[in-house]
């Protein structure tokens, strides 16, 4: 089985971001440390936006800091020979860097809440941006949110960029409430499929391949473990990261009351189940498994179960690799 490690590489995007180095620069270094000593390849899916408004404000001399390593730790990771893959937050197209911090207008957080036009406008420019960093080709991609619906009011721009494999969906996921919208609850119960015009319906000629990220039904009691050891043992099991997230109404009463079915993650506690979730895709005859993590919420108990995890699995004899799109298009 192909066991795919990928990260959503940005800051928070609640009141407070966090800063660069605590949300990126530091966590993604030790992901680096935990690749050389184990020989993995990881995906990093680049929130461009960001880049792109850190070169708008370089006038700050933070934010030109900022710029430069961020740069220059894209270029170390695509030399390592990780893959580092289109991923946009469209929120960034509205907010703006007052020399003291970014100050985040989610109003449209969503693609799909842009007109066709400026999708367009802003895949064109974000695959410019990030391969004129990487000098790879940039053909992969992931939404920001895991928002990509409708996707017929951005296959256009998918067409015109030559993005070929997506890697948004996890499969059952929902979520309704603003600024978010997905709905994964009637997509192939698959581990990849070929699509044309909408994420979930599978068309077996489609020029699309989706990669879903695994998926994971974590209890009630689950939650109340990661809630409590945040607060017991923070030293741990504290995100790394020092921003906020987006707010989402009524999540975390959900989570400790009914439990919830979310992405597969490398994140703080999440990581503990992935063996799990391996075996069992394993079992099904599954050959790929996808796993989400972000830099920002690593914590250093989850950096340890990473790499125990990770030994666990090739003594199995599965590979940890990235997405290959040659060998489905020619």
């Amino acid at each position: 089985m192909n066991i795919y490690l990928t990260y959503d590489y940005e800051l928070f995007f609640g009141k407070e971001t966090g800063t660069a180095e605590q949300c990126i620069l530091a966590p993604t270094n030790k992901l680096i440390e935990v690749a050389k000593r184990t020989g993995v390849q990881l995906t990093f899916f680049i929130d461009v936006g960001y880049i792109k408004q850190l070169r708008a404000h370089s006038q700050f001399n933070s934010v030109y800091q900022d710029y430069q390593r961020v740069v220059e730790q894209i270029k170390i990771l695509v030399a390592q020979g990780h893959d580092c893959q289109l991923h946009i937050h469209p929120h960034w197209e509205d907010s703006y860097h007052n020399g003291k911090e970014w100050l985040m207008n989610t109003k449209r957080y969503k693609l799909t809440d842009f007109s066709e036009a400026d999708i367009l406008k802003i895949v064109l420019e974000y695959q410019k941006i990030l391969s004129d960093i990487t000098q790879q080709p940039v053909n992969k991609y992931r939404a920001g949110g895991w928002c990509l619906q409708p996707f017929s009011k951005v296959k256009a721009a998918f067409e015109a960029a030559g993005l070929i494999i997506d890697s948004t969906v996890f499969l059952d996921g929902k979520n309704t409430i603003a600024p978010y919208y997905y709905n994964f609850t009637k997509c192939p119960k698959k581990d990849t499929w070929r699509f044309s015009d909408e994420l979930c319906t599978e068309d077996l000629n489609g020029q699309f391949i989706e990669y879903p990220i695994s998926a994971y039904k974590y209890s009630a009691l689950f939650f109340w473990r990661l809630f409590l050891l945040g607060r017991l043992k923070p030293k741990s099991h504290k995100p790394i990261g020092n921003g906020f997230p987006v707010p989402s109404v009524g999540m975390r009463k959900e989570m400790l009351t009914k439990g919830k079915c979310l992405s597969a993650s490398c994140d703080g506690y999440f990581v503990t189940k992935l063996n799990a979730i391996c075996n069992r895709n394993a079992q099904k005859g599954w050959g790929h498994t996808v796993v989400i993590g972000h830099p920002k919420a690593l914590t250093r108990y989850s950096i340890a179960k990473l790499e125990s995890f990770i030994e666990q699995q090739q003594n199995k004899g599965h590979v940890f690799t990235v997405f290959a799109s040659d060998k489905f298009c020619s």
